[in-house]
């Protein structure tokens, strides 16, 4: 199980190359990354924890490294995961105990979302909702941040264990019970 860290460099976790993380990957994978941008600081100082989330996978043996992520500008997509290795900060590699039939399950529904859009609207209200339980939790229809995406696709094989309304925060799903770490690569490195 993954623990809430405070930093990726003093945390104890192994550090990596970028060519010892791709060797460490594993289809289904989860990534989380904690940045060093402005808007990553502001997620990172809302939710307590990393400030992105994507899945990775391999769709040939010869490559190349794919991410399954809901990010800000596009919405939900895949991309390269090559573009993570000169990432804005520190990123971690973390699994869950899944088989490979339950990791193309979730990739396979997870190409369903493929249209929704990034959702703003349901991370506003919770910012909201700081300030004041009386603000609604919105979540918009076919719109998920990239948090929501990883636990409405683990709804099809293993769950997370924490709950749908709102969807969790990167934070959430990184010290769930399921989630363990394998190593890090840290910004620059």
């Amino acid at each position: 199980m993954s623990q809430h860290i405070d930093s990726v460099a003093s945390s104890g976790i192994t550090q990596v190359t970028g060519a010892q993380f791709f060797n460490e990957m594993r289809p289904g994978d989860l990534v989380f990354c904690w940045g060093s941008i402005p808007i990553s600081h502001g997620i990172e100082e809302f939710t307590g924890g990393p400030s992105h989330v994507l899945k990775v996978w391999l769709p040939f043996s010869t490559g190349p490294w794919l991410t399954m992520e809901a990010e800000f500008g596009y919405g939900v997509r895949i991309g390269p995961f090559s573009d993570y290795l000169s990432y804005p900060g520190d990123i971690v590699l973390c699994r869950r105990s899944l088989t490979l039939e339950q990791v193309e399950a979730e990739l396979d529904f997870g190409s369903t979302l493929l249209d929704y859009k990034y959702d703003t609207i349901e991370f506003a209200s919770l910012v909201a909702r700081r300030f004041s339980t009386k603000f609604p939790i919105i979540q918009p229809a076919r719109e998920l941040y990239c948090s929501g995406l990883m636990q409405a696709i683990a709804a099809v094989s293993v769950p997370f264990s924490a709950p749908d309304m709102p969807w969790a925060t990167p934070e959430q799903l990184f010290t769930d019970a399921s989630v363990v770490t394998i190593c890090a690569l840290l910004e620059g490195s």
